[in-house]
């Protein structure tokens, strides 16, 4: 039989240790924490991931509204809920940040073409290009070098710049989202 350094305790014993680690937690949960210095009366700024966020959703509301629930690159029909994906033809993350929520590069794609199939770009790109909008975007966001679009390098937005960005292209897609409404 293999011996233990641990002592054996009964049942009172163990117990009592669990009620006084339970007081020991409550007493650090009780404390309030400290409060933070006030800025005065300067509004508080809405954080870029949420307007990030805002964005994206308006730009997915307004690529099925204009292009419907079919595939982009497959043709599936009826796609709805975890199915329909707004997909990119030029991947977001490579992107700057003035092309990343461009609704020129943005089709309804279905979760297999979009997530397991890479997004499909070659067929996705090809079809960019034959569309008058598709084919705007590609020109300004990238150079065609030996028939391929390799995207431009720009200069990075960050900071008070990025935030007024977002915050303007906010404001220009809700008023194309809510033309798109009325048209329907």
């Amino acid at each position: 039989m293999k011996r233990t350094s641990f002592k054996k305790k009964t049942y009172s014993e163990a117990l009592q240790a669990s009620v006084s680690k339970k007081k020991a937690v409550m007493v650090k949960l009780s404390k309030s924490p400290k409060k933070k210095a006030q800025r005065g009366n300067k509004p508080k700024k809405t954080p870029i991931k949420t307007l990030k966020n805002k964005l994206w959703k308006l730009c997915r509301d307004i690529v099925i509204l204009r292009h419907g629930n079919t595939c982009y690159t497959t043709g599936q029909t009826n796609l709805s809920g975890t199915n329909l994906h707004c997909g990119h033809g030029k991947p977001k993350g490579a992107l700057s940040l003035r092309y990343q929520y461009d609704i020129r590069n943005l089709r309804p794609q279905s979760y297999h073409a979009n997530i397991n199939l890479g997004g499909m770009s070659d067929i996705f790109i090809a079809k960019l290009e034959r569309e008058k909008e598709g084919l705007e975007f590609l020109e300004e966001a990238c150079v065609k070098i030996d028939g391929r679009w390799e995207i431009k390098r720009m200069e990075t937005m960050g900071g008070t710049e990025a935030y007024f960005f977002i915050i303007n292209k906010i404001q220009e897609y809700e008023e194309i989202h809510k033309d798109l409404l009325r048209m329907q």
